[in-house]
């Protein structure tokens, strides 16, 4: 069994803008090695910031690539009580962030990520993060 990398939204926008060439190695490798995974709530955070139908494309053509995490239920429910666990240590986080975190910790995946938010909860669970590792 194979590592699996969720790529958070933040990633992903790096990712399509071009400009940093080890950046576009690295997530060129995780898809080619089917590392690469992504959840619906990215997909939708994606698909909804594309500037043109080139761009959704390319996500389609990306999203055909991996595999889909899927987020049941109970996971919305701990992601709510993950909020609220950090809350009361005086952090608040947004819903998307929350749910893209439990799914990583749930899953046992590490989140790579440039979103800073999610420093705040890898502090206080179990989330796994990659940031500027690679």
């Amino acid at each position: 069994m194979h590592v699996k990398i969720l790529v958070d939204t933040s990633v992903w926008v790096a990712f399509f803008r071009g400009k940093d060439a080890h950046l576009i190695e690295r997530i060129a490798a995780l898809l080619k090695s089917e590392k690469a995974v992504y959840t619906g709530i990215i997909a939708l955070e994606l698909i909804n910031g594309a500037k043109g139908k080139k761009e959704l494309q390319i996500l389609n053509d990306a999203f055909d690539a991996m595999q889909c995490i899927p987020v049941t239920e109970p996971t919305y429910l701990r992601a709510g009580k993950l909020g609220y666990e950090v809350a009361r240590k005086g952090f608040t986080l947004s819903a998307v962030d929350l749910l893209i975190a439990q799914t990583a910790i749930e899953n046992s995946i590490s989140l790579m990520t440039y979103d800073e938010h999610f420093t705040v909860i890898a502090d206080h669970s179990a989330l796994t993060l990659i940031k500027g590792e690679w």
